[in-house]
């Protein structure tokens, strides 16, 4: 589903997070990237080697962390945009289009060329986000096609993809996802998957999940209100602590991303695997679009960090979130150590 960019602002110094430990500070240090599209794919292969993707058939790399850039989009696409971008090294990466026609590209050589590996037949088709396990086999949904979501599937690294739709059941009316951040979908170890949808008219959004490689899709309600605008954007998994009792909840981010709109729910949580959703004490202070657990070796003292156009929040838990800053991107990744974030204008940041 289409979603109009947010121009924010520049960097910022973060305060502060209270924890057990001795508070630490952290700033946004925003780099040029030599672009002015708007970043909504971003893919951290480690602290040093990112790939960013975004309108106008943008895709970019750096080798050192965001401070300098190489542009490596595909050529003879016009002005598609690439919202998702996965990228398995500094050579080798997929992307994914948000618009028509809905395709899927992949490069060996860093960009040099690309490959068109799969193109939708079907003009409804809107490919919002698209993740991989590992370097072999991946999954990456759109919009529906003929009344159900359409997913692909890849067992090859994403040289070849094949539908698997027929299993799904079917969408509500109006129901689609957000392709703002490539982040609405979480995977599992052993073929679990986990994506969330709005665009239905209706109190709840839904979030489609599947136990296992061959299981059924099931959806289920999550208490965030569902519209043309609104529904759930990004989901995660909270990394466990060294207590064994901590659960490994799953937290879900979103809202209405119009930002004449007040967002009645921004965060909503599972505590049980994704079966039943509630929404949380303290949520975010507005729209979300993309949430991420923070590395355990990264120095920042909290364990969730959430970003929107209109800024950013951090949480221990879950359920109770502090804003930390007011300026706003679309996306995030994480390295070993890092956290990096992509917004409108050509923004890209790292957390220090």
């Amino acid at each position: 589903m289409f979603l109009s960019g947010v121009v924010f602002l520049n960097t910022v110094a973060l305060p502060a997070v209270a924890s057990a430990a001795e508070p630490i500070a952290a700033a946004w240090r925003v780099s040029e990237t030599g672009t002015q599209a708007s970043l909504r794919g971003i893919s951290a292969v480690d602290d040093e080697i990112v790939w960013v993707s975004g309108s106008e058939a943008t895709v970019l790399r750096t080798l050192d962390g965001g401070e300098t850039w190489e542009s490596c989009g595909p050529e003879g696409y016009g002005e598609l945009e690439f919202r998702c971008v996965h990228a398995m090294s500094s050579d080798v990466a997929c992307i994914a289009s948000a618009g028509t026609p809905a395709v899927l590209l992949r490069t060996e050589d860093g960009g040099a060329t690309w490959e068109e590996t799969y193109r939708a037949e079907s003009e409804a088709a809107f490919f919002d986000a698209m993740r991989f396990w590992d370097a072999s086999r991946g999954i990456a949904m759109s919009d529906p096609v003929d009344g159900r979501l359409l997913i692909v599937e890849t067992q090859d690294g994403g040289k070849t993809w094949e539908p698997v739709s027929a299993k799904l059941p079917l969408a509500r009316a109006g129901e689609a996802a957000f392709a703002a951040s490539n982040t609405l979908m979480l995977l599992g170890d052993q073929g679990q998957v986990w994506l969330g949808t709005g665009g239905a008219e209706s109190d709840f959004s839904r979030m489609y999940t599947r136990a296992g490689w061959n299981d059924a899709w099931i959806p289920v309600a999550v208490p965030m209100p569902s519209s043309q605008a609104a529904g759930i954007f990004s989901i995660c998994q909270l990394n466990p602590t060294g207590d064994s009792d901590s659960p490994h909840a799953l937290v879900c981010v979103g809202g209405d991303y119009r930002i004449t709109e007040t967002s009645k729910v921004t965060a909503c949580i599972s505590l049980d695997n994704g079966t039943t959703w509630q929404t949380v004490a303290d949520q975010p202070v507005a729209f979300r679009s993309a949430v991420l657990p923070i590395p355990t070796e990264c120095s920042l003292p909290a364990r969730l960090i959430a970003v929107g156009p209109t800024g950013t929040d951090v949480s221990n838990n879950g359920t109770h979130w502090h804003s930390i800053s007011d300026v706003g991107f679309h996306s995030l990744s994480a390295g070993q150590t890092h956290i990096f974030a992509c917004g409108s204008e050509g923004r890209f940041a790292r957390l220090e």
